[in-house]
């Protein structure tokens, strides 16, 4: 998959996670498609021989598994290809325009992750998260979302098991009869809520067991006033859709053990310098500006998640400034990603269990359209048959286990791996303000001034990183799973503002070249004075008699108030 940013380069190239998956999608969507078409064949000579509620039953099954197939058959074709566009993926924070001053929580949470040179992660509790992360200790490195998932996941999976053990109870101890088919739809009805509904909170998961246990106690002193259900079979259909959503949950949590990420690396450096700046402080921030824009990914604009600009007061005297800026390059792909092909799903270490959830999904669904085409052809419409029937809730029990599969190998297959470079620059310091002259005030024609910032000491930090982030979709958020510092790039960023702060001028010089043309004219007049040369209007003003003083006969300038010799004062014009 791949989105154009104007750029030549096959950096931009992102492997399809989903490659494998979508075959398997397809693959589930094919069975579920042709198993409703036969059903559809089926439903039709049924209804044609005789016209009943039983005949129109293969057609509903075929109509559940049609769209079903469509379902699946619609996600495999919206991942076959992803274009990442401009702001994709999520950044780590709210992210600023070019003008913006501003920062956000998620940007100083960044910028403390940076500082300490460590990551944080939520720290686990409850019992049985306790269990979960001492039998996958890998689990603390992953994403948040996946801890998440796998909490919620596990915890389901410890009232699946309490559920089959108290089954088996029932199972043995209740005779068979009314009590026994209300039992069994019971439990079949509860395990079916536990794989589309996980739960999570020690309250709830309390009730659940208490339920799994006392609930069949119950049902057994009241099922003398329930209806008669003894005609619908459904221990063994029961009993085997929690064999197999055990053995999901099982190759679900080997997956995840094999998919937690190892223990991160959180090396970082860091700069700091003592500058003495004479200008705006705001100065260095403009010229970093300047050196992030050509340090542009494939010309992709920088993400800004804080920017701060240094306030000087000129009306004060002295006083303190403080500015910082926090950029990201646009995240990439590894350089070394692999296109994970169908064959290497089995055979890598990271995705051989993903691989082994989703292809036992995709048995079941053959077992599933298979049961539910029996009981389709051996269905009469006059003659209601017992067994007849269990063929059908047989393949709805795998139908349901199936479909937990998918749901949940979904969650680890759309995993994308980033890179990027994060640059954050702070500075602090105080400055003083002064007016400055340059030029002699009798002998000098051409005279300076400038409004002065004197900066002395102003520390200067400088980090830069190299982040390795994940995301699972592609519009969820993306965390950080490790970064590593870049000494010979911070060195360098540090020592690039230090020499450009020491390189700015104190002194105010014409430099237009209009400018350096009048001053030539002008020194040209002063050098050929009296000699004849100048144009007649300079000539004239320069020949013109000079004024003499009235007293002393000294000369005077012409627009003199007094003598510069008696000090008498003088008639102006």
């Amino acid at each position: 998959m791949a989105y154009e940013y104007s750029s030549e380069s096959r950096r931009l190239d992102f492997p399809n996670p989903y490659r494998v998956e979508n075959v398997f999608l397809l693959t589930a969507a094919a069975i579920l498609i042709g198993g409703a078409l036969v059903m559809f064949f089926i439903g039709r000579a049924k209804l044609a021989s005789h016209a009943s509620p039983w005949s129109v039953m293969p057609i509903g099954l075929g109509v559940v598994l049609l769209l079903l197939g469509l379902w699946r058959g619609g996600q495999a074709l919206s991942q076959l290809r992803f274009f990442f566009g401009r702001g994709q993926p999520a950044g780590l924070a709210p992210e600023l325009g070019p003008d913006e001053d501003k920062t956000s929580a998620q940007a100083a949470t960044v910028k403390e992750t940076v500082r300490q040179g460590a990551l944080s992660y939520q720290e686990p509790t409850g019992a049985l998260n306790g269990l979960l992360y001492s039998w996958i200790p890998a689990l603390i490195f992953a994403p948040q979302p996946v801890q998440a998932f796998a909490q919620k996941q596990f915890q389901s999976s410890v009232v699946l098991l309490v559920t089959l053990a108290s089954f088996l109870i029932a199972w043995i101890t209740v005779p068979s009869g009314k009590a026994a088919s209300w039992l069994g739809l019971f439990y079949f009805a509860f395990t079916a809520f536990l794989l589309f509904r996980p739960i999570r909170g020690t309250a709830l998961l309390v009730m659940l067991i208490l339920a799994a246990i006392f609930l069949p106690v119950l049902l057994g002193l009241v099922s003398r006033g329930l209806p008669d259900l003894s005609w619908l079979p459904m221990s063994l259909q029961t009993f085997a859709l929690l064999l197999a959503a055990s053995a999901a949950t099982v190759f679900f949590f080997l997956a995840l053990m094999h998919h937690t990420p190892p223990p991160p690396r959180t090396e970082i450096t860091w700069k700091q310098l003592s500058l003495a700046l004479n200008a705006h402080p705001k100065q260095l921030l403009d010229e970093l500006e300047r050196e992030m824009q050509k340090l542009w990914t494939e010309k992709i604009p920088n993400r800004r998640y804080e920017r701060q600009t240094p306030q000087v007061n000129l009306a004060q005297e002295s006083g303190e400034f403080a500015g910082q800026s926090l950029e990201e390059t646009q995240p990439m792909p590894p350089e070394d990603m692999r296109r994970l092909t169908f064959a290497g799903a089995f055979s890598e270490t990271r995705y051989r269990w993903l691989a082994t959830l989703n292809a036992f999904g995709a048995g079941l669904l053959v077992l599933a359209v298979v049961a539910i085409i029996i009981f389709g052809s051996a269905l009469d419409p006059r003659v209601f048959s017992k067994g007849v029937l269990g063929w059908g809730i047989f393949g709805i029990a795998m139908l349901v286990v199936a479909l937990y599969c998918f749901r949940v190998s979904h969650v680890l297959w759309g995993r994308f791996d980033f890179l990027s470079t994060l640059y954050w620059v702070e500075m602090k310091g105080n400055y003083q303000a002064a007016r400055m002259d340059y030029g002699n005030q009798w002998t000098d024609r051409m005279k300076t001034q400038k409004q002065v910032i004197n900066v002395e000491n102003m520390t200067l930090r400088v980090w830069v990183a190299e982040l390795n982030t994940v995301t699972f979709g592609k519009n969820s958020a993306r965390h950080i799973v490790a970064m590593h510092g870049m000494p010979e790039q911070t060195a360098w960023l540090a020592e690039h503002l230090a020499w450009f702060a020491n390189e700015q001028s104190m002194l105010i010089a014409p430099t237009a070249q209009a400018d350096e043309a009048k001053i030539q004219r002008l020194a040209a007049i002063n050098q050929n004075a009296g000699t004849g040369s100048l144009p007649p209007p300079v000539a004239r003003f320069l020949n013109a008699p000079a004024a003499a003083c009235p007293q002393c006969q000294g000369p005077v300038e012409a627009d003199a108030a007094f003598c510069n010799h008696c000090g008498a004062r003088l008639a102006t014009t």
